[in-house]
């Protein structure tokens, strides 16, 4: 799904790798894909051990915190705070989204846990109107 592309020398960045979409959705899909799954240092409350709170070496509070969310049980109030932190994520570090809308879309399945929730992210980017379904 993602992909690292040169974009210099020595010099790398993501992207979306979906031929099934036109290179506008994938900027937008790797834009989200990248705030939503890049790990965002855990609060020293959350995780007491220094070294497992995790975070980007660059910008330890880049991204999300769904990974230390995941590591509690998977009922209601995990879903609605990892809920929470996307709305947050996106609008803190993917300032070029703007009218985000995020839609809560569940699967038909007996345990109702936190892996069973989708997303879909609707919005304005550069003025071109995007959805993005992405699972939480």
């Amino acid at each position: 799904m993602l992909k690292l592309v040169q974009v210099g020398l020595g010099q790398f960045d993501l992207a979306f790798d979906d031929p099934a979409l036109a290179d506008a959705e994938a900027a937008v899909a790797t834009l989200i894909y990248g705030v939503l799954y890049t790990d965002a240092e855990a609060p020293a409350e959350r995780v007491s051990d220094s070294f497992d709170r995790r975070g980007w070496y660059a910008d330890p509070e880049a991204g999300s915190g769904l990974w230390h969310v995941r590591r509690q049980p998977l009922n209601t109030s995990a879903r609605l705070e990892a809920l929470d932190m996307v709305r947050t994520a996106l609008k803190v570090r993917a300032p070029a989204l703007t009218g985000v809308d995020i839609k809560e879309v569940t699967q038909t399945e007996p345990a109702g846990n936190i892996s069973s929730v989708f997303l879909e992210v609707s919005g304005f980017h550069n003025g071109r109107k995007f959805i993005v379904k992405a699972p939480l």
